[in-house]
């Protein structure tokens, strides 16, 4: 009978979990799957920006255009396992790279690389820029 009565103040407590868990501000990024959002000639920066968030890296092109790179680093579960992580498990990074032609998307590229490749390719991840 106590079971009973506690039900109500259980369900209050699931739904607050379950509701605080949703109210991130952080981009989840899943750039292998968030790349197929993509449309040249037709998608803007407004969606880019709604789809992957602020980009990690831009950069005006000499042709008067601009180019938004987006980087995500995997870690398999043993990789992240503390002390010994680096010697267990993989790693690999996914990079996409978008050429925007004024607001419209021109072209996009996404590329996965292991960690041997990501630090061979020497791609510069530098300071985050702010958010327009």
């Amino acid at each position: 009978m106590r079971f009973v009565r506690r039900i109500p103040l259980l369900c209050l407590l699931v739904f607050l979990i379950f509701s605080l868990g949703c109210t991130s501000k952080e981009y989840v990024r899943h750039l292998a799957s968030d790349a197929c959002l993509i449309t040249p000639k037709q998608s803007t920066k407004e969606n880019i920006n709604a789809y992957l968030g602020p980009p990690d890296k831009k950069q005006a092109l000499a042709d008067g255009g601009e180019e938004w790179t987006y980087f995500q680093q995997n870690k398999s579960l043993l990789r992240k396992t503390p002390y010994v992580g680096t010697q267990l498990g993989t790693e690999h990074y996914d990079v996409m790279v978008i050429v925007f032609r004024g607001e419209i998307v021109d072209a996009c590229q996404y590329r996965m690389f292991t960690q041997e490749e990501f630090e061979k390719a020497h791609i510069d991840t530098g300071p985050k820029p702010d958010a327009d």
